[in-house]
């Protein structure tokens, strides 16, 4: 009769036993996000949306801004909402912007509306932009502000350097990306500031985060 064969744990020190146990903990810490998401997928989620809500997820981040703007969610749409190849050979860019502007234009004829105002600069605020809630001014004392919405406070203030005029500017969630003069300027969020130089004409008005 054979003997019967005992079943030995592997050791503690195993190093195949430590990898797998990192391998548990690691899954086990690691969380999906929806940034996480790829492309394919976050095109097949987007197309499911009607151009209105893709305008506003638009703005969560700039992955997302970039996935909407893309070719291939444009071929969802085209057969999603047209079925036929006329759908409109516009930019998806050019297509939200007119949206936008006959959103607002509904809003204006449907009848009584309310108007905030609030002084921002002591001289006149030349560009603003706005974006989740913030309103970015600037152009016009050197330096640019960021304003709340919700509260009109302002909540971040960033200086432009002396000598140097600021053209133009935008922002995202990390960062206000400037034209002044012929160079960008970025200031990060957290207080940190670069000045890049770029060739005379390379950088545009209006096309700073682009």
């Amino acid at each position: 009769m054979s003997k019967r064969q005992q079943f030995s744990p592997p050791a503690a020190n195993d190093p195949a036993s430590t990898a797998t146990a990192d391998e548990r903990k690691k899954s086990r810490r690691t969380q999906t996000t929806a940034l996480s998401l790829d492309h394919d997928i976050l095109c097949m989620i987007f197309a499911f949306l009607d151009m209105f809500d893709l305008v506003r997820c638009t703005l969560v981040c700039k992955t997302w801004n970039t996935v909407i703007e893309s070719l291939s969610l444009r071929e969802f749409h085209r057969r999603k909402l047209m079925g036929s190849s006329e759908f409109p050979k516009k930019p998806l860019r050019v297509i939200f912007a007119e949206m936008a502007m006959e959103q607002h234009r509904l809003a204006l004829q449907d009848g009584s509306f309310h108007v905030d105002q609030w002084k921002v600069h002591s001289t006149t605020a030349a560009q603003c932009r706005m974006k989740m809630g913030t309103v970015a001014t600037g152009v016009g004392d050197k330096v640019i502000r960021l304003w709340s919405v919700n509260s009109y406070r302002c909540i971040e203030e960033y200086s432009v350097p002396a000598m140097l005029p600021l053209v133009d500017f935008d922002f995202d969630e990390s960062k206000i990306v400037g034209l002044i003069g012929s160079r960008l300027c970025i200031w990060r969020r957290n207080g940190k500031r670069s000045i890049f130089s770029s060739p005379e004409g390379a950088v545009v008005k209006g096309s700073c985060m682009r």
